[in-house]
C-alpha cells in the first residue's frame, strides 16, 4: 500500500515537472513595449513607449505590451497570468498594472488587468477594445496603429480621461444604434426611389427595381471608426532603460479575443 502511494506521488511530481519544463517561458521584460513578434518598427515602438511612459509619470498606471510569435500550444490565459506574475506590473499598493498580450500565429489577444484597475478597465470594456479597436486594425495589417490605439483607450479608461474615451469602447449599444440607422436609411432610400420612378411609369419602375436594390446594398455598408487614422509614429527616442514592474498583483481580470 505504501509502495503504491509512493509511486503515485512520484508520478504526480513527474507530471508537474514535465508540464513546467515544456511550458512556454515568459520572456524578459525589456521595456514598456516588448515586440518579440517583430510587428512594429523602432519608431512605432518608441511612440507607444513614450505614451505609456507619460501615462505612468502622470498617473502611476503601468501598462506594458507583449507580442510573441506563437503560444506553442500554451493556453493564452495561463501564459498571460504567468507573465504578469513575473513582471509585476503596477504599483504594489495600487495594483494598477495592465498587460496587452498578442500572439501572432494564433491571432489571439489578451488584456490582463491588475486588481486596482478592474473597476475601471472592466472585462466588458477590455472586450470592446479587442473587438472594436484591435481586431479591425489587425485584420487590415495595421498592427502598430491597433496597438497604439488600444493602449490609449486602456490608459484613458484606467485614468478616467474622458477626452480620450469614445463610444465604441464604452457602450456596446453603439453597434445596435448604427445597425438601426443603416436600416432606416436603406428603407427611406428605397421608398424615395419608388416615388420618383412610379411617377414616370410603373413598367419602368419594376424594370429598374432590382438595380436600385443592388445599388442600395452596395452603398449602405457600415463604417467602423475602430482607430484614429491621424495617429502618426515618429519623433521620439526610446526611454525605457531600467523599466521594471512595481510589484502589482493580478487576479485574472480582463478579456481575450482574436482577429
Amino acid at each position: 500500500m505504501k509502495a503504491k502511494k509512493l509511486i503515485s506521488a512520484i508520478f504526480s511530481l513527474t507530471l508537474i515537472f514535465t508540464a513546467n519544463a515544456f511550458s512556454l517561458a515568459v520572456p524578459e521584460l525589456k521595456g514598456r513595449v516588448n515586440d518579440y513578434a517583430n510587428i512594429m518598427n523602432k519608431e512605432e515602438e518608441a511612440v507607444t513607449s513614450k505614451y505609456l511612459e507619460n501615462l505612468e509619470n502622470s498617473t502611476g498606471i503601468q501598462i506594458a505590451v507583449l507580442t510573441i510569435p506563437s503560444l506553442k500550444g500554451e493556453n493564452l490565459e495561463d501564459f498571460s497570468i504567468r507573465t504578469v506574475e513575473k513582471w509585476k506590473l503596477g504599483q504594489s499598493k495600487e495594483d494598477n498594472g495592465a498587460l496587452l498580450l498578442i500572439s501572432l500565429a494564433e491571432r489571439k489577444v489578451r488584456i490582463e488587468t491588475g486588481y486596482g484597475l478592474e473597476g475601471k478597465l472592466t472585462d466588458t470594456k477590455c472586450g470592446l477594445i479587442i473587438r472594436n479597436v484591435i481586431a479591425p486594425a489587425f485584420r487590415s495589417g495595421k498592427y502598430a496603429a491597433g496597438i497604439y490605439s488600444a493602449v490609449k483607450y486602456m490608459g484613458a479608461l484606467a485614468s478616467d480621461n474622458a477626452e480620450l474615451i469614445e463610444e465604441n469602447v464604452t457602450d456596446e449599444s453603439n453597434d445596435t444604434a448604427e445597425d438601426l440607422a443603416s436600416l432606416v436609411y436603406g428603407i427611406l432610400f428605397v421608398l424615395g426611389w419608388i416615388v420618383v420612378f412610379s411617377n414616370i411609369t410603373r413598367r419602368r419602375f419594376f424594370r429598374w427595381l432590382p438595380w436600385l436594390w443592388l445599388g442600395n446594398m452596395m452603398g449602405g455598408g457600415r463604417h467602423y471608426n475602430s482607430y484614429n487614422s491621424h495617429d502618426t509614429f515618429g519623433g521620439f527616442g526610446s526611454s525605457d532603460s531600467g523599466f521594471s514592474g512595481g510589484g502589482g498583483h493580478f487576479g485574472g481580470g480582463g478579456a481575450s479575443g482574436g482577429w
